[in-house]
């Protein structure tokens, strides 16, 4: 989900003639993303790891929702700042669920194991979502980060593609 939201939001920067904000759009983020992940500290380990995963999944779907109707550059800063709550206790819990499942003598070996897996799944997510962008316009990236890419068709006042082809005039909306 987190790769395929970021590929949709950096389509977003570009289709809003604005593609050098993409990283601090990311950064806007990881700022409130930080936050959640230090306030997971004190949430009691009654709270069980399961819970604490549906919520955070949840929570990251339900955040990511307004992406897809997105017009605007300060929107989007603020939709994509509030989405940043739900990222570091996804991490923290998949991270959390590792340890109890393997041996302490192996948890390393998990650990590097768990990041690379997320890792490996972010750059599929990001080839997958990438294509989907550039056929059908970020929606349809931040559609994939929802689980539900569907294509747009352009039409006057439509949606413009992630790309507009080098040397045409930008088009549609402000």
């Amino acid at each position: 989900m987190l790769g395929a939201c970021r590929t949709g939001i950096t389509a977003l920067t570009e289709r809003l003639g604005r593609p050098d904000r993409a990283g601090l759009v990311h950064a806007a983020m990881g700022v409130l993303s930080a936050v959640a992940g230090l306030s997971m500290a004190p949430v009691p380990p009654r709270v069980p790891l399961a819970t604490r995963w549906r919520t955070a999944t949840a929570a990251a779907f339900a955040l990511s929702l307004p992406l897809l109707w997105t017009d605007g550059l300060a929107v989007l800063y603020a939709f994509v700042t509030v989405l940043g709550v739900a990222y570091a206790p996804h991490l923290i819990t998949v991270f959390g669920a590792t340890e109890p499942a393997v041996p302490p003598t192996r948890l390393a070996e998990a650990m590097a194991f768990a990041t690379s897996a997320l890792v490996g799944g972010q750059a599929l997510a990001i080839a997958d979502a990438g294509r989907l962008a550039e056929s059908y316009g970020p929606a349809a990236a931040l559609a994939c980060a929802d689980g539900e890419p569907t294509p747009y068709v352009r039409g006057a006042g439509g949606t413009l593609p992630a790309r507009v082809p080098t040397g045409s005039p930008r088009t549609g909306g402000s």
